[in-house]
């Protein structure tokens, strides 16, 4: 056993050594007489100073790194790999080693350099970087595949790789990872019941490796392919189980902001009594949190979604085991009520950053909400997925929706479809982000979302309870908000695209209203709503037209296209005919209206053209490429 020793006398030879090597002096004129091996053997078993070198290397300017501290700088990066590759070596140099790479790469890496000038200070000369920086993905591969390593050093070696692929993002460094296949060994991480708990690390670095240019070098990337073409579904179900438990930390963060619990009946009770003690009474708390407690949401772990998008996107076996962990767990088994299944935590996290994302409208919070509302459009999508989802949920697993923005949704039952907590996070985008800026992608996945759920819901003929009103209302506001704001928006162009997508969604409802919606009270409600809003969806026309001339505000927009012009003029032929029945019987207030509106359709059927093509839409969901840069800052922090 190690003898403790004094840690100022650590840190003070450690500090010394350190100072004069970036002083200029070789290890010869430190310790004169001693073998450089050995010089920088005992300096590598010392303990490493981290506030000592991270100040250090910090403030070292730009220049002087790619001049004067080039060559240290080469030095105890190679040297380091050098001692944290042997196998043979002492356990705590090795550490030592690995901790000193993970300083040297956050604090010089964070200096905007440029490929070539990462090259230029750890390799000496661009020319020697393919040995040097291979050398450097050889150590990481092999340590985390010798499962012989000891757990805290793998663990290590697993945080630097994370560190560096976060720092490089996509400089050109980051292609040496691609040149050596680390995906066996980040696997055996992950399966391997001695590092299973080192799952979060290992999946984000997978990400992030298979995120590395993918737009451009998408078929030179063996991580991608990796996660396309594997089968080990021990591999997805640790990679699940790890991100149910970040994203379920996620939504309680937000709960800590602001409780947005489901009242109950003692809840109500207990929160009446207090209220009324004096020392309470004028402390509510406020159900709009403060926008200043929103700025640090969501939290940093919430970068887990995105190996989940990763699979889900690219892996169809994915999705099945997704599905199979939503499946009731027996009441002794070790997996159960943890946390809510990845498949529940995934709707509910997405609620509260959907409802959020334009509080802050930081580039960060309104990535994460198009990373979530790119998963929930590949979750209505996914053949195995929306089954199961239109199915009713266990009680006990219920999902929580984020209530913590006017107006609030209904209530939710206990039981209902988890497809219904879908739809709500949809709802929940479409009132709470309508703003001059506004997020035109992020809404038209949204549309096309809905689209899907209730194209699949028809062609199966599900007929599913929900508050259909609530998203009929938020669509027309949608519209309402696109003709009245046009002029103001400050938009990257795609409105009319937007608008075209709206419109079709209403008219695939209206016509088929009868094989999804669960009674006919919902179909005179829907019916009664487009008439109501008749007014806006008019406007439809007009503003179609403008954004299809050259001289419009969205000079880049497409023409109108041709269903979707169809699809306005069944919507307003629909409204025309109910509305030719209210003005003929009469009707004097809303009552009577919609009176007169269930007993037309009661007696005749609903009035609507279906001349339109039926075929199975594309499928939309595209894949993240914008979202790493918010991943590898996020995971970044997260190695602190």
């Amino acid at each position: 056993m190690n003898v403790p020793r004094s840690s100022w006398t650590i840190s003070s030879r450690y500090v010394t050594i350190i100072n004069k090597l970036f002083q200029g002096l070789s290890p010869a004129q430190i310790s004169p007489g001693q073998d450089e091996q050995r010089f920088w053997q005992e300096l590598l078993s010392l303990e490493p100073d981290h506030a000592f070198l991270t100040r250090l290397l910090s403030t070292l300017p730009k220049d002087e790194c790619l001049g004067s501290r080039k060559l240290v700088l080469h030095a105890l990066f190679t040297v380091c790999i050098v001692f944290a590759a042997d196998r043979k070596g002492i356990e705590e140099t090795r550490a030592h080693a690995v901790v000193t790479l993970c300083i040297m790469l956050r604090s010089v890496l964070a200096k905007n350099l440029a490929g070539w000038e990462v090259m230029e200070i750890f390799a000496n000369r661009v020319n020697e970087a393919d040995r040097v920086f291979m050398e450097f993905v050889g150590m990481i591969a092999d340590v985390l595949g010798d499962v012989d390593a000891p757990e805290a050093l793998r663990h290590q070696v697993l945080q630097l790789a994370v560190v560096f692929t976060c720092s490089i993002s996509q400089l050109s460094p980051g292609a040496y990872f691609l040149r050596r296949d680390l995906f066996p060994c980040i696997a055996k991480v992950i399966t391997s019941p001695d590092t299973q708990r080192f799952t979060f690390e290992a999946s984000l670095l997978l990400s992030i490796l298979a995120n590395f240019h993918k737009s451009d070098a998408a078929k030179l990337n063996p991580y991608l392919q990796r996660i396309r073409d594997t089968q080990d579904t021990e591999l997805m179900r640790k990679i699940c189980w790890a991100a149910g438990f970040a994203l379920d930390a996620a939504v309680k963060a937000y709960k800590e902001i602001s409780d947005d619990s489901v009242p109950t009946f003692a809840r109500s009770v207990g929160a009446l009594f207090t209220s009324l003690l004096p020392d309470r009474a004028l402390a509510m708390q406020p159900l709009d949190p403060p926008r200043e407690f929103l700025r640090t949401q969501p939290i940093e772990a919430t970068v887990s979604l995105l190996p989940v998008f990763e699979f889900l996107f690219f892996n169809p076996l994915f999705a099945q085991v997704l599905v199979e962990m939503t499946l009731p767990k027996p009441p002794d088994s070790k997996h159960s009520a943890l946390v809510p299944p990845l498949a529940y935590n995934i709707l509910s996290l997405s609620s509260y950053v959907l409802t959020h994302a334009s509080s802050s409208a930081s580039p960060r919070t309104l990535a994460y909400a198009n990373l979530a509302m790119n998963t929930l459009l590949v979750m209505s999508e996914n053949a195995h997925i929306m089954p199961v989802f239109c199915k009713p949920a266990s009680s006990k697993e219920a999902i929580r929706l984020c209530r913590q923005r006017l107006p609030l949704l209904p209530v939710p039952a206990p039981t209902r479809a988890p497809i219904c907590a879908l739809l709500d996070c949809c709802v929940l985008w479409l009132r709470h982000n309508l703003h001059k800026r506004l997020e035109v992608y992020t809404f038209t996945t949204c549309i096309w979302t809905c689209h899907r759920v209730i194209w699949y819901l028809q062609k199966e003929r599900v007929r599913l309870e929900y508050d259909w009103l609530e998203l009929w209302k938020a669509v027309v506001d949608l519209l309402g908000f696109l003709s009245g704001k046009l002029d103001s928006l400050m938009t990257t162009g795609g409105i009319e695209r937007l608008v075209q997508e709206a419109i079709r969604l209403l008219d695939l409802a209206l016509r088929r209203a009868d094989l999804f919606l669960p009674t006919p009270t919902a179909v005179h409600e829907f019916i009664y709503e487009m008439i109501r809003s008749s007014a806006v969806i008019r406007k439809q026309t007009v503003l179609l037209e403008s954004l299809g001339q050259p001289t419009s505000v969205d000079r880049g927009a497409s023409l109108r296209s041709d269903s979707a012009s169809k699809a306005l003029s069944r919507i307003l032929s629909t409204a025309a005919y109910y509305e030719g029945k209210l003005e003929s019987s009469g009707a004097r207030s809303a009552k009577d209206a919609f009176r007169t509106v269930s007993k037309d359709i009661e007696q005749n059927g609903l009035h609507t053209a279906h001349d339109a093509d039926d075929t199975d839409p594309p499928k939309r969901a595209e894949d993240v490429v914008s979202f790493i840069r918010v991943a590898c800052a996020d995971g970044l922090a997260l190695m602190s």
